[in-house]
């Protein structure tokens, strides 16, 4: 084949070439397209993935706080009970102390008050001789002496049980346990 005879030929099919070229444009195309798209779709499925988890992990962190909040009521709840419970106990074992306190406060006085002579060679039930011994201690007579007993003996007993009291409370453990915060399994998710 000569030139000429190639030349007519390019000029009859000059389209040929284009085609061909249009052609494998098209097909680097699609195959630029395809990627794209597996790489479009990867991004969707991997977005919809990482938006799920993040959902989810709000759900879980929404969950977790109301249980702790749950937790901390029933606590809040366990530690006012332990605290009345140690008030009231302190209160009664209080209040039978003034009952002793005052039933030997009445029962010496009574005692005091039968006998007619202070003097007399009979010990008294308070070592006292007479009315002016009970001046002398307390610059009272007997009857106040012994109402200054009895109320320094209160005294003494609010002391005590004032101490003991604040002992007490302060041992209760304001903070959950830890059976309370993880269940056995580990996971955080059980009730106590």
């Amino acid at each position: 084949m000569s030139w000429a005879a190639a030349l007519a030929l390019a000029r009859r099919f000059w389209w040929a070439p284009v085609i061909i070229g249009l052609m494998v444009a098209l097909a680097l195309t699609s195959m630029k397209v395809d990627v794209r798209t597996a790489e479009r779709d990867k991004a969707r499925t991997d977005f919809a993935a990482e938006h799920q988890a993040h959902r989810q992990t709000e759900a879980n962190y929404r969950a977790a706080s109301a249980e702790a909040q749950r937790q901390a009521a029933r606590n809040v709840k366990r530690v006012e009970a332990e605290q009345i419970a140690i008030t009231e106990r302190t209160v009664n074992d209080l209040k039978s102390h003034y009952a002793d306190v005052d039933t030997r406060y009445e029962r010496v006085r009574a005692e005091l008050a039968a006998r007619a002579d202070l003097r007399s060679s009979d010990p008294a039930p308070v070592s006292t001789a007479s009315d002016a011994t009970c001046r002398a201690y307390a610059g009272t007579d007997c009857d106040g002496l012994l109402a200054k007993l009895r109320i320094a003996e209160r005294q003494a007993w609010n002391l005590i049980k004032l101490r003991e009291w604040a002992a007490e409370q302060a041992a209760v453990k304001a903070e959950p346990s830890a059976r309370l915060i993880l269940p056995p399994d580990g996971t955080g998710s059980g009730q106590p």
